[in-house]
């Protein structure tokens, strides 16, 4: 187990529920009981379960080497069901990428489609840049949501690296992130509460995070899987 808030019990039901869910869309698509227009939307939909999944396995305690697996199969579809405006999940999927150096081929793509949309973020351009190589063409952009990410953007620009680091950690959980107290709900909706983000700058910059193994939301295992 990785996640210190919920039992092991908790995510097999949770995957359990997730997967049943995800089978019955796969179902309707497959004998034609979604209508057309409604087609692309359920395989957005059943992308985001497996997004979910992946989390809550990460969570379980699985391993790194099946999870690689799982998140090369989402990369591979991620484009046909992209959306511009879903800054949380093309960060979490970009943070994965690095983290799992994932095809740079698709990320290659995943750069274009962000260009192509005029969507011009630092983060979002600093990761993809790492992962694929490319150095940065305008290293002056602003961060979309300053607010939220300023604090790791000082981690790559500031020279104590692993204090920003630890600092950003301190504040990620929070009352106006999307996922607060999740794990309170009455519903399975909770998969964990990771920085994917946080250990994609720490693996790229190669910063020295020894003694961080259970500071929470940062997977460090992850961060030295590869």
């Amino acid at each position: 187990m990785r996640d210190q808030i919920k039992d092991l019990e908790y995510f097999n039901e949770f995957l359990q529920e997730e997967q049943a869910r995800i089978t019955r869309f796969s179902d309707k698509l497959a004998s034609g009981g979604v209508k057309p227009e409604r087609r692309l939307p359920v395989k957005t939909k059943i992308h985001d379960l497996k997004l979910g999944i992946l989390t809550a396995r990460y969570s379980r305690g699985d391993e790194l080497s099946v999870l690689e697996g799982e998140y090369a199969e989402l990369l591979k579809s991620w484009g046909e069901v992209w959306e511009p405006d879903n800054y949380n999940k093309n960060l979490k999927m970009i943070s994965l990428g690095v983290l799992f150096e994932g095809d740079i081929v698709l990320a290659k793509e995943m750069k274009a489609m962000l260009k192509a949309a005029n969507i011009d973020d630092w983060l979002l351009s600093f990761l993809l840049c790492s992962w694929t190589g490319i150095e940065m063409e305008n290293k002056d952009v602003d961060l979309i949501f300053p607010k939220d990410f300023s604090l790791l953007q000082k981690v790559v620009l500031t020279h104590n690296k692993r204090e920003s680091l630890q600092e950003y950690l301190s504040c990620w959980y929070r009352g106006d992130c999307g996922c607060y107290e999740a794990h309170k709900s009455s519903q399975k909706i909770y998969y964990g509460y990771w920085s994917f983000e946080a250990g994609a700058v720490a693996k790229i910059l190669n910063i020295d995070d020894t003694g961080m193994e259970h500071v929470p939301y940062y997977p460090y295992d992850l961060v030295h899987y590869k």
